[in-house]
This record gives structure tokens, sequence and C-alpha cells, in this order.
């Protein structure tokens, strides 16, 4: 009975082939013949990824369908059960990403019941990374169209659609079932007739094995009858991940002649100067990440320029610098020879509140070539007299320096000073006094 029963979908099979072959293309209707070709189709796994932004998966499948070899985004796969007489059990994965997981959970419970889809299940979590995972039950004739409104919901990141043909195994279970069903009949029926009380046992053992086996094959045969009168979808709402800190601050440097508070900024890439002549070096700093930055600081160490010496020309480096935004500041300079510069630019990368990340600023800087021709001339009388005036300066203030750094220890020397004193009148012995005579003789002539 078994072998008689498996026989049955392969006659039904051999026969629709001989009817799509010998009827031409067309049924007797008079339209396509598509019923083999379908049926093949439903039974294979299909998978499907994004379709191209911005265009709806039924018009990117038409644009396809209509020989458009320019369309190279993928499109939504579709699956359109066809009644052949077969047990097909139709599921589905989508993900699909929103704004708001908890919006969107509405949006397909709304979207669900204009075509009577059940909600079997939804796991939701909120935070950081918030995702829903909802699971739909739909009658297989709605199927595509379930498909078509949940991709809909946001921004379809992967979709995995599967037809599975199960008709083999019903029809097996089925049979098995049947041939339980008669096994545990018989065992009744010995049962009844059984007088032996270890017989009685023995077919009880039996019979309660055989029947536990029997709703086995009834659970498993109930499941996938199931699984055929509705169709699965596992549907994935996750929000997107908000973007990894990269703080970046750039830095470009130019210069130009002369001095005039910055008003020239930005310069030239490089200048040739000579020796002693004005000119101004401008610093434009750039926040070039993804993260605001605060605290913005530029200093030159081959010009010797400090923060505080930096003229600010647009912008303010004490503010939070925006993500795009820029700060210009400028430093006038005489050239000297040689000269270099040696910029170094500085940030603290804050969140939206302003509160700094404990995440390092990788730092880009555009470096500008300057030149400084020697001045070789003889020095004049002007020249002479600076120099001098610089030398006595810097006497001078060695002089200060070396005072003040003396003014703490002036106490060693007078307290030595003074011990030596004491101990040179402890050492000196007291004067003598005069001889008798002499004080006789003396009053004597009184």
């Amino acid at each position: 009975m078994r072998n008689a029963t498996r026989l049955v979908p392969v006659v039904l099979a051999a026969g629709l082939m001989v009817a799509a072959c010998t009827g031409g293309g067309d049924d007797a209707a008079g339209t396509p013949s598509r019923g083999y070709d379908e049926a093949q189709t439903t039974t294979t796994m299909a998978s499907t990824t994004i379709p191209a932004e911005g265009m709806p998966a039924g018009e990117e499948a038409a644009g396809n369908e209509a020989g458009d070899d320019s369309a190279s985004a993928p499109i939504v796969a579709s699956v359109d059960p066809i009644d052949l007489g077969r047990s097909i059990v139709y599921t589905a994965t989508l993900e699909v990403e929103v704004d708001d997981v908890v919006v969107a959970g509405e949006q397909v419970r709304v979207a669900m019941e204009g075509i009577g889809g059940l909600l079997f299940g939804q796991e939701t979590t909120t935070g950081p990374e918030a995702r829903s995972v909802l699971t739909i039950k739909v009658r297989p004739e709605d199927f595509q169209e379930a498909l078509s409104r949940l991709s809909g919901i946001g921004t379809l990141i992967s979709q995995e659609v599967s037809a599975d043909d199960v008709t083999e195994r019903i029809v097996d279970l089925e049979s098995r079932i049947t041939t339980a069903e008669a096994s545990v009949a018989r065992l009744r029926a010995f049962l009844e007739e059984a007088t032996d009380l270890a017989d009685v046992a023995t077919l009880e053992n039996e019979l309660l094995r055989r029947e536990t086996d029997l709703e086995l094959l009834r659970g498993q045969l109930r499941t996938l009858e199931n699984q055929v009168a509705l169709a699965t979808i596992v549907l994935i709402l996750s929000e997107p991940a908000p973007p990894v800190p990269e703080p970046v601050i750039g830095l470009t440097e130019t210069a130009y002649f002369g001095h005039d508070g910055g008003a020239g900024c930005p310069g030239a890439d490089e200048i040739e100067i000579d020796e002693g002549e004005p000119f101004t070096v401008c610093y434009v700093v750039t926040n070039s990440g993804n993260t605001a930055l605060s605290d913005v600081e530029v200093r030159d160490s081959g010009l010797d320029a400090r923060p505080r010496d930096m003229l600010v020309v647009e912008g303010d480096p004490e503010a939070v610098l925006p993500v795009g935004g820029r700060v210009i500041l400028a430093f006038e300079a005489d050239a000297e020879y040689p000269s270099r510069t040696d910029p170094v630019v500085t940030a603290t990368a804050v969140d939206d509140d302003g509160e700094p990340l404990r995440i390092g600023v990788e730092t880009e800087i555009e470096y500008f070539s300057l030149e400084v021709i020697e001045d070789t001339s003889l020095p004049g009388f002007g020249d002479a007299l600076a120099s001098a005036w610089g030398a006595l300066q810097t006497g001078f203030g060695v002089v200060v320096m070396v005072a003040g750094a003396a003014v703490p220890f002036l106490w060693v020397p007078i307290l030595l000073a003074a011990g030596y004193w004491w101990t040179r009148r402890r050492r000196t012995p007291p004067a003598a006094p005069p001889p008798p005579e002499a004080s006789e003789a003396t009053s004597g002539n009184d």
C-alpha cells in the first residue's frame, strides 16, 4: 500500500509533463501552460539581497524582465503559490532597517491586518542597538503580497525565501499512520482475548509503545499540515547603528608677505623671503572627522609660536568645533635665517552634550614651503648699535637672574661671619691687671 501511494505524485507529475509537451505551449483555454515550470521553481531555495535604493521591488523586477542589462542591483524574489495538488511549505526571512522599531512594529500589524496575517511572536529590544523579531503567519495565496508590504516598511537589508515540497513526506506519514493504526487495532484485539497475566503484561507494554509511536506520527503530520496551511515569515526590524566616533582634525599651513592681522589668510603654499622681512603664517584648522571637537590649539615650535600668540581670523578656537567646521589662525613674524616651521594641532573629541570622549584625535597636516634668503651684507651702525644693545640687555638679564637666584641664600655668609667673630672673641684672653709696685708709686706721687 505504501509503494502504491507513493506512485500517485509520480504519475501526476508525469501526466503534467506529457500535457505540457503535447499541448504546444497552450492549454485548452488558450492560455500558456506554465504549471510544470512554475511547480519546479517553487520547490527550490531562493535568496535575495537588497533591491536598488529608491526603486520599489516591483518596478525593479519589471525592469529586469524587460531585458535592461544596466539594472545590476538585486531584486526581491517572487514566489507565487500555484495549486497543483502539491503540499508546499513557504517560508521567508526578511531584515528591514527602520528609524524606530516600535513604530515599525505597529506599521507591520496594520499592514498584516489587511490580508489576514497573524502575529505569532514578537521579541523587541530597545536601547542603543534596538531590534525587533516578529514571526508572522499568512495564507499561501497572500505570501507574495505580505513580502511586498513588509519590505516596504523600511530599507530592505536582506531577504531569503524558500518553498519546500513536502508532498512525499505527508504521503509517507499518512501511510505509516494507517499501518500503525492497524497494528494498534490488532494488539487491542489480542489483548481482549488474552487470559494469561504474563501475556497481558507483554501485550500492554507493546500496545503502549505502538500507541506512542502512532501519536508521534500524527504530531509530525499535523505540524507539516499546519506549515502548509500557513506560510511563515520571520521579520527582523533593526535601527541604523550609531556611527563610530572617528575624530580627525586637519591643519593646512600657508603664508604671505607682510603683516595685516591675518586679513590675507589663507596664503600661498610656498614663499621665498629675505632675512628680516615680515611675513604672516596662516593655520586653517578643519574638523574633517565625524565627531565634534573642543579645546583646539595650534603651536609652531619652529617659529616659537604659542597658542596665545595666535591671531584669530575666523571662528572661535575655544568653542566646540562642529563636524565640517573650521577655524583660521594667523601668526606674524620676521624672517630669520635659518628658519623653519613645525606646526602641531591638538583638540579634544566631545559628544553631543559637549562631554569629552576618551579617544584620540587623528591629525592631518599640510605644510607649506618657507625659504629665507640670508642677508650677507656688512652690518651698519644701526645693526652694531642694535647688537650692542641686545648684548647689554642679555648681560643685565644674566646679572638679575643670578642676583635673584642668590637672594634666598644671603643669610648663609652673614651667619658664617657671625660665627667666625664669636669664635675669635672666645679665644682672645682677658687683659692682665697692672703690677702692685706701679700702683703704689702712683699713689705716693699723688
